[in-house]
């Protein structure tokens, strides 16, 4: 099996074509501080298969493998990346690192299927290594939390069902500007959304999907946008009539996603999904009051920011979520969407040409447009620091829902299972490029496998406590 074909790569001193013209491809993103240059890592040799042959000696503490000619000199080499500052590197001893946590938990990410959307988004972050504004996401997957720098790699499963991870590595927990986090973190709140519909379908109440949304032109800062649909959203909840409102109409809380796109001529477009739990059914009718009542203060915030909604222009939707839709109508589609949409297989893409912030990525980078590069820059920024999934109060409790995790916490999930090899700094940055690979090896060919992998590449490694300490007779 030979590694991955990379994604197209970038040159910053290309003269590229942009949408508005014939431009330079920007050499770092605007950074509100400054901007980490990671040097490339050193990849593995190109062509190289990931079935290495030899094995650890039974009894061995630490392990190297032979370069051809017998020389122990390995086969990788490469330069240390610095780490971001105040992230990982000899500052962080003393901490202790989290388990596995670097690893897709979603169903399947280790077989055929799962692993391939699971590899891309490996490789989508390491292009962000490079070109990120974020401080977090060029260290999430890269830089480790232990004195060395090294990892550790851990599987979880039965042979045929295994799933791999890397151990003692940073997360930078972002739902928005992270393709491995975000999918982790996309596929969590999809299944909470699950959760929480099929409880209030079982009790015998009701949900509703409301829409909000706000017009919007190409010139228009994103962060404006964003700000102003949530202040608009905090000022339809503050009003005084809003708890009238809930026993009117028997709501009982609600959810809400922020979802954003781009069109080609229309700019930015940030909105809300509502995802409105009821105490029992409600007729169209009645939820089109409710709706309509909650626009109207939505657009009158709006307005005294300088924005519109339009009501009758696509600003409004409200519609009841049946029992059989059991993921939250259009809410639960589009964060179980986030978990895959990083793979290009299934973005969400809006109508007329929108696009969602990882499709703009991807265009960016398999085109070098320097205007997709910009746009990506600038949501990276207005999303920063937002939540992507807020709660009402008390609504999880009054379903007995598992208490909330931040999105950092869910990145960092243990992946559970056993820790396998360790490796030193020197073989991580070695292997970093092509981590999906080793792992890839692992869940096919287990513990042993992984260590002929790394063998054939003369490469240092130990066995974990946990792991079997000998190969089987014959490899």
């Amino acid at each position: 099996m030979n590694p991955p074909e990379p994604l197209p790569s970038l040159s910053a001193r290309s003269r590229l074509h942009g949408r508005r013209g014939r431009r330079n491809l920007p050499t770092q993103p605007p950074a509100d501080g400054a901007h980490l240059a990671v040097p490339a890592a050193a990849v593995l040799p190109s062509g190289a298969d990931c079935g290495g042959r030899g094995g650890p000696p039974a009894g061995a503490e630490a392990h190297r493998g032979a370069a051809p000619g017998g020389s122990h000199r390995g086969t990788v080499t490469g330069r240390r990346a610095p780490a971001p500052d105040g992230v990982g590197g000899a500052g962080a001893a003393g901490r202790s690192p989290a388990l596995g946590n670097h690893a897709d938990n979603s169903p399947g990410a280790g077989q055929p299927a799962g692993r391939d959307r699971r590899d891309e988004a490996w490789r989508l972050r390491r292009r962000l290594w490079e070109l990120s504004s974020l401080e977090r996401v060029r260290a999430c997957g890269r830089v480790a939390r232990t004195p060395d720098g090294g990892a550790v790699l851990r599987l979880s499963g039965e042979e045929g069902q295994r799933t791999g991870g890397f151990a003692g590595l940073v997360s930078c927990g972002s739902p928005w500007a992270c393709p491995t986090c975000a999918r982790k973190i996309g596929a969590r709140r999809a299944q909470e959304i699950r959760d929480l519909v099929d409880a209030v379908h079982a009790a015998g109440g009701a949900c509703a999907l409301i829409t909000l949304t706000l017009r919007h032109h190409r010139r228009q800062p994103l962060v404006d946008l964003w700000t102003a649909l949530n202040a608009a959203w905090s000022r339809v909840t503050s009003a005084r009539r809003y708890r009238a409102e809930c026993e009117q109409h028997g709501v009982e809380g609600w959810v809400r996603a922020v979802e954003v796109t781009r069109g080609e001529g229309s700019g930015w477009h940030p909105h809300a999904h509502l995802l409105v739990i009821l105490d029992g059914p409600i007729s169209q009718e009645r939820l089109d009051e409710l709706a309509g009542a909650w626009h109207d203060r939505f657009a009158r915030a709006l307005a005294r920011r300088g924005h519109e909604s339009l009501a009758d222009h696509g600003g409004l939707d409200a519609r009841l979520v049946q029992a059989d839709d059991g993921a939250g109508g259009a809410l639960g589609t589009y964060l179980s969407k986030i978990a895959r949409e990083v793979t290009g297989g299934m973005i969400k893409d809006g109508r007329r040409g929108s696009r969602s912030p990882f499709a703009i990525l991807r265009d960016g980078l398999a085109t070098g447009l320097a205007d997709d590069l910009e746009a990506w820059w600038e949501f990276e920024r207005a999303s920063h620091g937002r939540r992507q999934v807020t709660w009402s109060r008390g609504i999880r409790d009054r379903y007995r829902l598992a208490a909330e995790e931040t999105d950092a916490e869910i990145a960092e999930h243990d992946l559970g299972g056993e820790d396998v090899l360790v490796l030193p700094g020197e073989t991580w940055r070695a292997v970093r490029d092509a981590a999906e690979v080793l792992l890839a090896v692992a869940e096919d060919e287990g513990p042993a496998g992984a260590a002929r992998w790394l063998r054939a590449r003369g490469l240092v490694w130990t066995w974990a406590r946990s792991a079997p300490r000998r190969e089987p007779v014959g490899t």
